[in-house]
């Protein structure tokens, strides 16, 4: 096994982790480490991995991470880990808004459900149908903001910790790999390199059944009320400004006003020809 700095890797639900986590995995297998998911596993039992680390067995906290050799993640909360600082360490997180315009989807026709968490995953989608995606983001837009808190405050900015976009990702792949090994100081064989590239696919048509629904950022603007994405706006202005995703205000508001606009007469079009189509049936009676 090698001797390489271990990785510890935080993300959020819906930043594309399911997809990351095989990346992370290869890489660790080419350069001889080991990948650990422990969150993953602990969800699969219906156990918790907060009260794990969080409880009063520290031994046991401390003797699941190596400070050698391996690759831990995907943690989507953070979670206090013993000598973070002696880790190499990644943030990677998505547009909170897009976060949670997928996450409604995800719950209402795709999440998976082991047997373990049968009872409260199809309780929480019996719930979300009963919403609209409006209602839904902003009513889960306070404990994802608490989330993205926590790691601005524990991880962001801090030496030992590589950023990176999920909007990156899905925008340039090789450039986002490439940042990404050089940062973690890993260096897998050509192949792999080229073969993560090649198979990296993010043009994909729309399905609400399918864990990968669709990839483009953006997607609160398509689906969401001109209203609630003001509204989002004004919940989590800064976390949205720290990490990049709102950069201009007046810009953002201009754009806005654009596609209430462009909403505004997509309506007036469908009322007009249904009101062609109404006319079209008297006069043919």
């Amino acid at each position: 096994m090698t001797t390489n700095q271990s990785i510890i890797w935080f993300t959020a639900h819906k930043c594309a982790s399911v997809y990351a986590s095989e990346i992370l995995q290869k890489l660790a297998e080419d350069v001889g480490m080991i990948y650990l998911n422990y969150e993953g596993d602990l969800w699969e039992k219906g156990q918790s991995l907060g009260k794990l680390i969080s409880g009063n067995d520290s031994e046991t906290s401390n003797n699941m991470f190596k400070t050698t050799g391996h690759i831990y993640g995907p943690f989507r909360h953070y979670y206090p880990i013993p000598e973070m600082e002696k880790y190499k360490v990644i943030l990677m997180l998505r547009d909170p808004r897009d976060v949670l315009t997928s996450l409604y989807f995800s719950l209402v026709y795709s999440h998976g459900i082991p047997e373990s968490q049968k009872t409260q995953i199809k309780s929480q989608r019996e719930n979300t149908r009963k919403k609209t995606i409006d209602d839904f983001v902003i009513e889960k837009s306070h404990p994802c903001k608490t989330i993205y808190n926590s790691y601005t405050k524990c991880l962001f900015c801090k030496n030992n910790v590589l950023f990176l976009s999920y909007e990156d990702m899905v925008t340039d792949f090789p450039a986002w790999l490439i940042e990404l090994c050089k940062n973690l100081a890993i260096k897998p064989s050509e192949q792999l390199i080229n073969e993560l590239i090649d198979g990296a696919k993010f043009e994909v048509e729309e399905n609400i059944y399918s864990h990968k629904r669709q990839v483009k950022p953006g997607d609160h603007r398509r689906k969401l009320q001109v209203n609630t994405i003001k509204q989002l706006n004004l919940e989590m202005q800064d976390v949205l400004k720290i990490y990049g995703w709102l950069k201009d205000e007046r810009q953002e508001a201009d754009e806005l006003f654009q596609l209430y606009l462009e909403r505004g007469i997509e309506k007036l079009d469908k009322f007009k020809l249904l009101f062609e189509q109404a006319k079209h049936k008297i006069n043919s009676n």
